[in-house]
């Protein structure tokens, strides 16, 4: 199949100055120039013209349609980082008339305080173990996995995807290719609910001891913090209970992320654990907690956050993959969920009798050294140089990442709040935000049971596994 190349980041880089080069090729405009003017409805001449913003920040320039290509450059020290949306129009003679051709996000990190290597260390150093249940049937995967795998690429079939240029059926085989090229802001992977179960990303994600961990780094312009994310990526959202029988709750591709906060000794301060949805009210302890922020902070340093040695446990909710701070069970409006590991007896019979607990119910950085357990690969993400192109990979950066230059909507879900991939979430792109407005979690006022819960699963790890 001949996919449009709408949107080709074919260039990201650093100059000698700090600033931050980026190049977008329109193939599209240059070699199909009679769709676009289907699209800008005329069979007529037109010009085209692009506006890059962010805040109150703004570039633009006129498109040369013989040579279509858009150069920026975001000075070190005077345009803000983070995410900017790239408006491209077309307008007649004379201006006549303008209309709307694409809008595309694309994320911008200039130079760093810190090297790659020095940050690659930090990653390592405090990657997190997490923690399943039993019944949890996916774990994270590699993009490369999601999009490139032979799963994917012996397939015949196709999904429906509406472009600018009308409904248009793309080979799941090349859909990798699709969002690299073409990651208008408004697509969506619009999956039909009544099939997604047979879909071949319902058939992937099974086996822990092929998980994949990403990580991406962050600094905050306000003061000395900076922020690395660990981002989990599922190809399928089972959910479960009520959810998951009517059909309602699951959906193909989710992603969930927690974030540590550093200062500028480069030692952790916070840990930022989210799951589930801003506004959507989530009860623990019956309403003895109780939030509707999307995430809670909880200190790094409090002797009760779960660690092993500098690596925090974090539990995962069935299911639903959302991220909590301790084992348990979470409740959700009428819905619940069982979040890591209940040892029935630690719980004193508010646990789930599921027995003892399984290796492949954890899985662990890969500076731990382990003959039992699962080690995830931990991948960085490198939102600073993101591109469409898989050339010049090297070894820090994935050249699969080229998929998520797509901004689009990965995530379709029941309703109006489809979801984006990183870069383009709050968690990302609003990363001071998304910390500060955190619901600040209290250990006080959690039982002594579930600290001796998750004694047994630091036991556990501590008996299996030792730093590299």
């Amino acid at each position: 199949m001949n996919l449009d190349r709408m949107f080709d980041i074919r260039l990201n880089t650093l100059d000698a100055g700090g600033n931050r080069r980026i190049e977008i090729a329109l193939p599209t405009v240059q070699e199909h120039p009679e769709r676009v003017g289907r699209v800008l409805q005329t069979k007529g001449p037109y010009t085209l013209h692009w506006t890059a913003s962010c805040g109150e920040h703004t570039k633009r320039g006129d498109v040369d349609l013989k040579h279509p290509v858009i150069s920026m450059v975001f000075q070190k020290g005077v345009d803000p980082d983070g995410t900017w949306e790239v408006q491209i129009d077309g307008a007649g003679a004379d201006g006549a008339w303008t209309r709307r051709l694409w809008r595309q996000l694309i994320f911008v990190q200039k130079e760093f305080s810190r090297t790659q290597k020095r940050i690659a260390e930090l990653a390592q150093e405090h990657a997190p173990v997490f923690v399943f249940s039993c019944g949890e049937q996916y774990f994270p995967v590699s993009l490369e996995t999601l999009l490139r795998s032979p799963l994917i690429r012996e397939r015949t079939d196709a999904m429906t995807i509406e472009t600018i240029f009308g409904k248009e059926s793309v080979p799941l085989a090349d859909l990798g290719d699709f969002l690299r090229f073409n990651g208008h802001a408004d697509y969506l992977l619009d999956f039909n609910f009544l099939t997604m179960w047979r879909s071949v990303f319902a058939q992937m994600g099974g086996d822990p001891r092929a998980a994949t961990v990403y990580y991406s780094y962050l600094e905050d312009p306000q003061s000395d913090r900076f922020f690395i994310n660990y981002h989990l990526i599922y190809a399928f959202d089972t959910k479960t209970g009520v959810a998951k029988w009517t059909g309602l709750g699951p959906h193909v591709f989710d992603r969930e992320s927690m974030v540590l906060v550093f200062h500028a000794d480069e030692s952790p301060k916070e840990l930022i654990i989210s799951g589930h949805l801003e506004n959507q009210f989530i009860f623990f302890l019956n309403k003895r907690k109780m939030w509707n922020q999307g995430r809670v902070s909880v200190p790094y340093d409090d002797p009760r956050t779960l660690k092993l040695g500098t690596h925090p446990v974090v539990a995962v909710a069935e299911g639903s993959h959302a991220l909590y701070p301790t084992s348990g069970v979470y409740r959700l409006s009428l819905l619940k969920e069982i979040a890591g590991y209940l040892d029935d007896e630690a719980l004193e019979g508010h646990g789930y009798p599921e027995g003892k607990l399984k290796p492949e119910q954890l899985i662990v950085p890969p500076s731990l050294s382990t003959d039992l357990l699962p080690q995830y690969a931990l991948r960085p993400f490198r939102f600073d140089c993101l591109t469409s192109r898989f050339e010049q990979p090297d070894a820090q950066r994935d050249p699969h990442t080229a998929f998520l230059t797509f901004s689009g909507h990965w995530v379709d879900v029941l309703g109006p709040q489809n979801a984006r991939f990183p870069p383009f979430t709050r968690k990302v792109s609003e990363i001071e935000h998304w910390v500060d407005g955190a619901y600040a979690w209290d250990w006080g006022d959690v039982p002594e049971r579930y600290q001796e819960n998750n004694d047994v699963i630091l036991e556990y790890l501590a008996k299996h596994v030792h730093e590299s």
